[in-house]
Parts: C-alpha cells; sequence; structure tokens
C-alpha cells in the first residue's frame, strides 16, 4: 500500500504542461508575492533578518528583491520570505488554512536564479509546491492549525522543499526524504501572530524548504513517509486519521487562491468590507453607537486582539480593522501607523465594537451596527469565493494596480512595470534572469 507521503510525491512530482487558467494563477501568485516582498522589504522584521544575513555574508548567488543585494539561496529564501509576509498582504487558499506562495516563491526563486530552470518549468514547479501544501494542509486539518501552529510555516515548509525538488528533478525517493527532512524542521506557533515572529516564520519555512531539498540531493536521507508514519507529522500535530475524502478533488487548489486587497489579516476581511458597505450607505461614523460582529468562532484565536499596541497588532484586530474602516474607509499598507491606532476617532469607534463567535458553521461575518437613534444596519458579507476563470483577466489587473501601489514608492514606476512585464511573459523565459535583474531596480 502507498504511503501517505508517496501519495503526495506522486501527484504532483510530475506536474508539466500547466492547463491556462493554472499558469494564470501561478503568475498571479507570483506579480502578487513579489510585490507585498518588496512593500515589506524595509519593515523592522524584514530589516533585522537581513542585516544579519549581511552580516554572515555568503557566497553571492541569489538577489534579495527590492534591494538589489546579493546573499547566499538560503539567505535569500530567509530574508525573502519574511518580507513576503512582513505586512501581512500576501495570498490565501483555505485548503492550507494559510498563505501559500510565500514560502514556496521564496525558495523556488533563489534555487532557480542560479541554474538553468526556465520560465515554464519554474511555473510549473511554483504549482507543484502550491499543490503539496494544498494535499499537506488539507490532511492536517483542522486540528493543526486549531491547536496552535502556524500552517503558513510549518505546511510552507512542505510546499517549500517540493517546489525545489522539482526544480532540481530529484527522483521519487529524494523527494521522500526531501519532505521528510522538512517535516523534521517545520515550524511555527500562532501564538506569535501580531508579532515579528510571525513573518520569521515564514522566512524559515522557505530556508527549511530549500535546504530539505538541497541535502536531499545530495543524499541525506529521511524516514521515507514523514507524513504517515507513527509519530511522524501528522501523527504528532494533528488529530486526523487517514487519507481525508477531499483528496479525491482532481483539479487545482491554485484555482481557489484568494488574494488581499486590504493590508490586514484575511480573516478580517469579511468584516471590513461589510462595514465598508455600511460606510458607503451613508452610516457615519459620529452615527455609530454599537457594533456587533458575529464571525466563525475560528477567528477569535487569530484576529481579535482588543487593543492593539503597534500597527502590526492592529492587523490581527477585528476590532480595530472595523473601526477603520468605517471611519476612514482605507486599509491600505500606508494606513496602518501608529497616528492611525491612536487617532481618537478611530479608538472611539474600536470602543463601541464587539465580537462574537457565530453558532452555526457560515465561513460569513456580519456586522450589525446600531445608530444613535436606534435603528440597525446589517452587512453580512463572504470574502472566501475565488474569481472565475472567466475574470482572471479582471483579477490580474487588480493586482497589477496593487502592486504598482506597494512597488512604484519602493523602486519607482517604470521599475515596478518591468517586473510587471516579466513575470507576464514568463512562460517564455529562457530562466528567471531578467525577472531577477528587474527585481534588482534595473528597468
Amino acid at each position: 500500500m502507498t504511503s501517505l507521503t508517496a501519495d503526495v510525491i506522486a501527484r504532483v512530482r510530475t506536474i508539466a504542461d500547466l492547463p491556462d487558467e493554472v499558469a494564470a494563477g501561478a503568475r498571479h501568485c507570483i506579480l502578487d508575492t513579489l510585490g507585498v516582498a518588496i512593500g515589506g522589504a524595509y519593515e523592522p522584521a524584514t530589516m533585522h533578518v537581513r542585516a544579519e544575513a549581511l552580516a554572515e555574508g555568503g557566497r553571492p548567488t541569489a538577489t534579495l528583491w527590492g534591494t538589489g543585494e546579493r546573499v547566499s539561496r538560503s539567505q535569500a529564501a530567509l530574508v525573502n520570505g519574511t518580507a513576503s509576509h512582513a505586512i501581512d498582504f500576501d495570498d490565501v487558499v483555505s485548503r492550507m488554512d494559510g498563505h501559500p506562495s510565500a514560502p514556496v516563491l521564496s525558495a523556488l526563486f533563489a534555487t532557480a536564479e542560479s541554474r538553468a530552470v526556465s520560465g515554464r518549468n519554474f511555473l510549473s514547479a511554483f504549482v507543484s509546491g502550491f499543490e503539496t501544501e494544498a494535499l499537506v494542509g488539507q490532511l492536517m486539518k483542522p486540528s493543526h492549525y486549531a491547536r496552535g501552529f502556524h500552517a503558513t510555516a510549518t505546511v510552507g515548509s512542505f510546499g517549500a522543499a517540493a517546489a525545489v525538488a522539482h526544480a532540481l528533478r530529484l527522483d521519487a525517493t529524494e523527494w521522500a526524504h526531501a519532505l521528510g527532512i522538512a517535516g523534521a524542521r517545520a515550524a511555527g506557533l500562532k501564538s506569535m501572530f501580531g508579532s515579528m515572529a510571525k513573518p520569521l516564520q515564514v522566512g524559515s519555512a522557505a530556508e527549511n524548504g530549500l535546504r530539505a531539498a538541497s541535502l536531499a540531493a545530495r543524499g541525506l536521507t529521511a524516514h521515507p513517509d514523514v507524513l504517515g508514519t507513527g509519530q511522524g507529522f501528522l501523527d504528532t500535530q494533528s488529530d486526523a486519521t487517514g487519507t481525508p475524502a477531499a483528496w479525491d478533488w482532481t483539479g487545482f487548489a491554485i484555482t481557489e487562491v484568494l488574494f488581499k486587497y486590504h493590508a490586514a489579516c484575511y480573516l478580517t476581511h469579511s468584516a471590513i468590507e461589510g462595514a465598508l458597505e455600511l460606510r458607503r450607505a451613508g452610516v457615519a461614523p459620529r452615527d455609530v453607537r454599537s457594533v456587533e460582529l458575529f464571525v466563525p468562532p475560528g477567528h477569535l484565536s487569530v484576529c481579535n486582539i482588543g487593543e492593539p499596541t503597534t500597527p502590526l497588532e492592529g492587523k490581527f484586530s477585528l476590532r480595530f480593522t472595523t473601526a477603520m474602516a468605517l471611519a476612514t474607509g482605507d486599509l491600505s499598507e500606508q494606513a496602518f501607523t501608529a497616528d492611525t491606532l491612536n487617532d481618537p476617532r478611530v479608538v472611539s469607534l474600536r470602543d463601541r465594537v464587539s465580537v462574537v463567535a457565530r453558532s452555526d458553521d457560515k465561513r460569513s461575518s456580519v456586522i450589525r451596527l446600531t445608530d444613535v437613534q436606534g435603528r440597525e444596519h446589517t452587512a453580512e458579507v463572504d470574502v472566501n469565493r475565488p474569481v472565475p476563470a472567466d475574470r482572471l483577466n479582471d483579477q490580474w489587473g487588480m493586482l497589477v494596480e496593487k502592486f504598482h501601489s506597494l512597488v512604484g514608492p519602493a523602486l519607482g514606476r517604470d521599475v515596478a512595470s518591468c517586473i510587471v512585464a516579466e513575470v507576464a511573459r514568463l512562460d517564455e523565459a529562457d530562466n528567471v534572469g531578467p525577472l531577477a535583474a528587474a527585481l534588482r531596480g534595473a528597468p
């Protein structure tokens, strides 16, 4: 009988010719991740990790996105992975309960930059890593995340290892060892949410995955069934048993990816959209007496910081983000500042917001606002619906706009446009060299 790990490998190792919508999804994820990474390149967490890498030194073979500096492959995976999650603005997929692209792209790009990996093979390797995360994440759900593990960091280690293993063209046995090494090193805690350690965990996942596949290629071995064996990854970190029924699905999880258009935890987005809906309907901040948010129970352990003390904590506060939406309507990265955190209008609204767990299993959030005249205004929003295939061009346009808003201020519009163009034609590229040059700031 095949093992769980072998089953995952069999599904993702030979991914090659991508359907058009899957290739488009990969390009969308890559562009979005590069944008949020460059936007996060000068966040304190990234700068600390970058300073450590530069002080440590090493063979300069890989690019730090947005700064143009060259470091070792593992250092680039760590720094770029941290930057990709530093502003918590990266993509989401429910099958892994996390952010799939940051660890995968950071590890894969650092590997491909010094190897003859074509753009088409790069996209295939990226999808292979993404689908690995979806399979492993589905296997571990829901108890892994509920216990307090940060799935982007833990499950992301497997995705990063798979992407690099695909790019290195490892055989099935080497793949099993790569995933085993990645699982042995995987770590990440939800208790770090709202702190600089959260993006660091994602950078570590990228570094772990890259190193796991590279060591497996050199001959380092691990248990061949890290997922299914006793005291393995599933046995120790989840209550689940056996293969989930969802594995019978034969499509690509990358078609289910969700993108953020507000610079906060994705679990706040339904409430934010509900608040914005009421704001557009004419509810003014001065008219608000009280607000009740009814959210899925799991939100309370992720993004329910009642009185955030830093802008980063504010991104994990349903009360604060809802107040921002009602008060200003602006939840861009530039809006999360100490001034906004302490703005009397926002603080006053925040203190009128209460958060309640829903008693059903719906994924939507309901905002029930009572105005000063005692009238109720209600909105219900569920942002957990991916864009259909016939609207992918519209999604690309929205992502390009988001990309320019993050990268333009850092590198200039010409360089940003060059990066967009290189990602758009990645399928046709002989290698990732032109994209790497653009990321170093050369238009």
